[in-house]
């Protein structure tokens, strides 16, 4: 598996909130910063990602023209280049696994992969003040990745977060390759809102920072497809 696909593991704990689709409440959004060092096939360099998420649709924009938008009632993910105007959809409603590979085959790679994507999340006792946020350091771990996360219960949006987090993993049971991976979990053994993220990864390293975070109004247009992207379909 390509390094790139884990240099965002401070999103994957915000995208776990993806999946929810519960009661009104306020729109939340924030902006990180990350800066990469030595990360094998990428040039040294940083980037700034953006996360809006309501009760009806999320959006994540990693930079360099890639953002990920899911709409929670038709259960669909869009992958979007806006450099290529191109989208792809997945439906993660009825996720097709591993083209011809049997159930009993794909409960067995279910498996594996959970093995292979285990976790270990270890709270330390050294506390710090980021940005103005009262800090605790956590250790993570998630098959090649091992970080250092710094979290705080006093970020505006916490608790949303965490009551997302709760509700989040549900369309991962709909396949045997995602349901082994306890996003729920992650999100409450973490006990905060990442503000500063270390993690290193194949003899580099990523730092992300939370650099903005507030409960707004979204508006829904901003969930939506432009029309002249050309569609694939996955799923």
């Amino acid at each position: 598996m390509k390094a790139k696909k884990w240099l965002f593991y401070p999103w994957i704990i915000a995208l776990a909130a993806v999946f929810f689709a519960g009661p009104a409440r306020a729109d939340l959004y924030w902006e990180t910063h990350s800066v990469s060092v030595n990360i094998p096939g990428q040039t040294n360099g940083t980037s700034i990602q953006k996360y809006y998420f309501t009760p009806y649709a999320s959006k994540v924009e990693l930079g360099a023209g890639k953002v990920i938008i899911v709409n929670f009632k038709s259960r669909k993910l869009y992958s979007l280049n806006t450099r290529a105007r191109t989208c792809t959809q997945i439906n993660l409603a009825r996720l097709p696994g591993i083209p011809g590979m049997s159930g009993v085959n794909q409960k067995q790679m279910g498996q594996l992969l959970g093995a292979v994507m285990g976790t270990v999340i270890t709270p330390t006792n050294r506390y710090r003040t980021i940005d103005g946020y009262r800090c605790r350091e956590y250790f993570v771990h998630i098959a090649i990745l091992d970080g250092e996360y710094w979290v705080s219960k006093d970020v505006e949006g916490y608790r949303q977060l965490e009551t997302l987090g709760d509700e989040a993993g549900a369309l991962a049971q709909c396949n045997p390759l995602f349901r082994q991976i306890d996003i729920p979990d992650l999100v409450r053994k973490l006990n905060g809102f990442p503000v500063r993220t270390v993690n290193h990864v194949m003899g580099g390293t990523v730092t992300t920072t939370l650099t903005k975070i507030e409960q707004t109004h979204l508006a829904p247009s901003l969930f939506d497809i432009p029309r002249d992207y050309a569609m694939k379909k996955m799923g």
